[in-house]
């Protein structure tokens, strides 16, 4: 057969051509994405003066810099690190920075730097693998790789040097280190603490962790003996230290197995403690996996059973009594030795709710009786000693319960949100989206703060136990102590604009008001007089600002992105319309860089629920999520770009996305510059779904882009989410889907929404794609809509990627080749750039 040169030589240059596009276009991808970072505060001086901020790039966060608070603009910065990643403040304006093995002492007022020496018995200088401070930076502390910690006070003169440590903790009141070592054939828990070392307990056997109580008033300390029940085992060995007499207690538990972890939460500071046991069953999978229909922990089916076991230990006459667990499986601490909150977690788990209702008794341990709560929700707030409680019931009321009587008494005021008890347990503070609320319990009064009667007020600084961690359930105790400075903010109702104040005993006053930029808070000094904190805009990268208390203007003292010079030129109009119900709703709409009023642009619009509450949100590159969905790379290639709010109403998520979306477009019917003939619609997840759906009944986009979205709510109603081990369906009786009714309740309503039913109604080419591993919205949905289209001979392009979930790996191939492939979908069908081989093998209809 002849072969036709010319031809073959057109072809390869073709190839190469497309090749060389590819790649140039990638690493111009690659190269922009690299160039910025996020900006990370890492530590702040006591003081006040000096900062360290970490550059996080997508790859690599090895860089920090190092700022004056005293200084505005360029002057504030002091210098920079790299390969650095433990910083601690000295006295003396001195930075402590380690990294790779080694340490330097950099003085911030001469910009002296010198590298320290903690010579190990081998004489490296490279060896140091631990740093910090304590007595407020009055001392600092380097461990060596040779197990040797050495003290130094803020001259750097050695205090004190203790060999063969295997670990140690620095106590919360920052004045104490305690250190575990070898010594001989025995393990020595020391403390130091004013210059001085002391022996607290000593065991021949090791010590596995130390463990500092909220209180800072006892340590625990676990450690390892030889279990009497096999001579070949290891059991836990279970020690409280009392911090300030240095007495050390051996609570009588029995044998406790290696295998079985334990907890301990602290009663009324350190009066006693409540010692939880956990023995994790891992699941077995044999012959036959049996599932019932009244299971209501089918989380153990993938993550296995925990059998729970619980002791009181009482500091007073060192008494430790067991806790009874064969009636109810969950018991939780409501900080008093004699009460406890009981439960049985699967109880009332229908699975229509993420987190059930839970049917509840207070168990007196002293009379070994139980009173009977009733059914609420999994909200607790504890107060001081735990004379009070409040639950909130089921009809979303806090109510009040007197533990000593147990009275209880439902609150009646609406629209109380977060509760704090006082130190003294005798007042509440309710955060509300009208104004600060305190109730007094002797009076039963309620009273308003005067914080803002029209807007949200929330607390900031309060202090907060999590009395049963890892659940997900919100059992706390929470104590706000108005004696002291309270940071406070108010968010403005219909608005992100958000005003923060600092409250001291009744004196109200404003730190700083933020309407056009967001602000993530790093900290405030105990008295509030200062703060720190970064804030971003839509014109501006992050920066680092510091702002101090009643003086009018903060000081930015170090700007992120310097080389972003196209932020500033972003225009953003908020779109206001109304749906169908009359509901008012808001659309983000971003212009082209470069726009002019003479010229139409294509828009792309993306969905998923109400996205106009973050106007503000900086368009760092950084940021695409979904994966390939770049607002300011679309921008900077001539596309408006729309962000309408959904809400669901009585038709259905998918009816109510479809009014949402085209009420939006109608509000820009007459925008001079948007091609409402040039539009496409992209949604991912959720979004995706209402993407599928709004293809299958709309007639406004000219193409689609849908990622990991649902295409069969029928089958995805009656499937296992195996992201949460939960059955999917309370996704959509109560979840994001708010169908409000079962399937069984309303089947109408369910095929109504269901894109799959319609999907021979999709009009205009579509691209799917999913992740293969995805197990949240399962990669066979999106192969279920494509396998739809291809049957109805429909434009579908489908793109599966082996190894990828629901959200694609930072920096993965995948994630590059789906975001090239995503602007070049929007390229060829909204600017006609027609020469796409990928796309025109489906579009070109005498394809091969």
């Amino acid at each position: 057969m002849a072969i036709n040169i010319n031809r073959l030589l057109i072809l390869l240059l073709i190839f190469l051509g497309m090749v060389c596009y590819g790649t140039a276009r990638k690493d111009s991808l690659q190269d922009k994405a690299s160039k910025y970072y996020n900006i990370a505060v890492n530590q702040v001086s006591d003081d006040g003066k000096w900062i360290v901020a970490t550059k996080v790039y997508r790859h690599n966060y090895d860089t920090a810099v190092v700022l004056a608070t005293g200084r505005s603009a360029v002057k504030s910065l002091v210098g920079t690190l790299s390969k650095k990643y433990q910083y601690s403040f000295v006295k003396g304006s001195q930075l402590l920075a380690l990294g790779q093995g080694k340490a330097i002492m950099w003085n911030l007022l001469t910009g002296t730097k010198k590298e320290l020496m903690a010579l190990a018995d081998n004489n490296d200088t490279g060896n140091i693998k631990q740093s910090g401070i304590m007595e407020k930076g009055q001392k600092y502390f380097l461990q060596t790789s040779d197990s040797v910690l050495h003290i130094y006070n803020a001259k750097s003169a050695l205090l004190e040097r203790v060999d063969r440590v295997q670990y140690f903790i620095v106590g919360s009141s920052e004045s104490v280190l305690y250190i575990v070592k070898k010594s001989g054939r025995e393990t020595q828990l020391i403390k130091y603490s004013g210059n001085k070392l002391s022996v607290v307990y000593t065991t021949p056997g090791i010590i596995r962790s130390i463990e500092e109580m909220p209180s800072g008033n006892l340590l625990i300390v676990k450690g390892e003996m030889k279990s009497r029940s096999d001579r070949d085992a290891r059991s836990q060995k279970v020690v409280f230290v009392d911090v300030r007499t240095g007495k050390t207690v051996f609570p009588d538990i029995g044998e406790i197995p290696q295998s079985e972890y334990l907890r301990f939460t602290e009663i009324q500071n350190g009066r006693g403690i409540m010692i939880t046991g956990i023995k994790h069953i891992p699941a077995e999978k044999g012959t036959v996996d049996i599932w019932y229909g009244n299971d209501g922990n089918l989380e153990a089916k993938e993550e296995g059973t925990s059998v729970l076991r619980y002791w009181m230990w009482e500091k007073d006459g060192n008494t430790i009594k067991k806790v009874p667990s064969d009636r109810f499986s969950t018991v939780v601490s409501l900080d008093s030795p004699n009460y406890f909150l009981m439960f049985n977690r699967g109880e009332l788990q229908n699975y229509t709710t993420l987190f059930p209702l839970i049917h509840a008794y207070i168990y007196d341990l002293k009379n070994d009786s139980y009173k009977d709560l009733g059914i609420m929700q999994a909200e607790i707030s504890v107060a001081n000693g735990g004379g009070y409680f409040l639950y909130k019931n089921t009809d979303e009321r806090w109510v009040l319960v007197n533990r000593k009587t147990f009275d209880t008494l439902p609150l009646m005021k609406e629209d109380l949100k977060k509760a704090s008890f006082s130190p003294d347990g005798q007042t509440i503070f309710f955060e509300s989206s009208s104004d600060l609320w305190k109730y007094n319990i002797k009076t039963g009064r309620f009273t308003a703060l005067n914080i803002d009667h029209s807007n949200e007020v929330k607390i900031l600084t309060k202090k907060e136990n999590d009395l049963y961690p890892e659940t997900g359930y919100n059992f706390r105790k929470s104590i706000l102590d108005v004696n002291l400075p309270v940071l406070l903010s108010v968010t403005k109702k219909g608005s992100i604009e958000k005003t923060f104040f600092k409250w001291d005993k009744g004196r109200l006053e404003k730190i700083m008001t933020s309407s056009s930029s967001n602000i993530t808070w790093y900290k405030t000094g105990h008295s509030l007089d200062d703060a720190v904190y970064v804030e971003e805009s839509l014109h501006y990268p992050p920066r680092i600002v510091y702002k101090e208390t009643g003086k009018e203007n903060e000081r930015v003292i170090f700007q992120s992105n310097t080389q972003d010079k196209t932020s500033a030129l972003i225009r953003r109009d908020i779109v206001s319309f109304k749906n169908t119900d009359d509901q008012p709703l808001k659309g983000l709409l971003y212009y082209p860089i470069g726009y002019t009023e003479d010229k139409k642009y294509p828009m792309v619009v993306h969905i998923y629920e109400v996205q106009s509450r973050n106007p503000n949100q900086y368009l760092s590159p950084l940021n695409n999520f979904p994966v390939g969905f770049d607002i300011k790379k679309l921008l900077e290639e001539g596309y408006f770009v729309y962000l309408p709010d959904i809400v669901n109403g009585s038709l259905g998520v998918g009816w109510s996305a479809l009014d949402c979306v085209e009420s939006s477009l109608n509000a820009l019917k007459d925008h001079p510059n948007v091609d409402l003939s040039n539009v496409g619609l992209i949604g991912h997840s959720f979004g995706g779904y209402r993407t599928n759906f709004i293809a299958t009944r709309s007639h406004r986009f000219k193409t689609y882009i849908s990622g990991a979205g649902a295409a069969d709510l029928t089958r995805m109603y009656f499937s296992y989410n195996y992201t949460s081990s939960t059955p999917f369906y309370w996704q959509f009786e109560e979840g994001q889907y708010n169908m409000h009714s079962s399937f069984a309740e309303n089947k109408k309503l369910y095929v109504e929404n269901n894109p799959i039913e319609n999907v021979h109604k999709v009009s205009v080419p579509i691209l799917l794609w999913t992740g293969m591993e995805d197990k949240r919205i399962v990669w066979d949905q999106t192969m279920e809509f494509y396998i739809g289209l291809k049957r109805n001979k429909k434009d579908v392009v489908a793109l599966f990627y082996p190894g990828e979930a629901h959200v694609f790996t930072t920096g993965s191939e995948a994630e590059k080749d789906l975001a090239l492939k995503i602007q070049d979908w929007w390229d060829y069908f909204l600017k006609g750039k027609k020469q796409i081989p990928w796309i025109n093998k489906q579009m070109t209809k005498d394809a091969d």
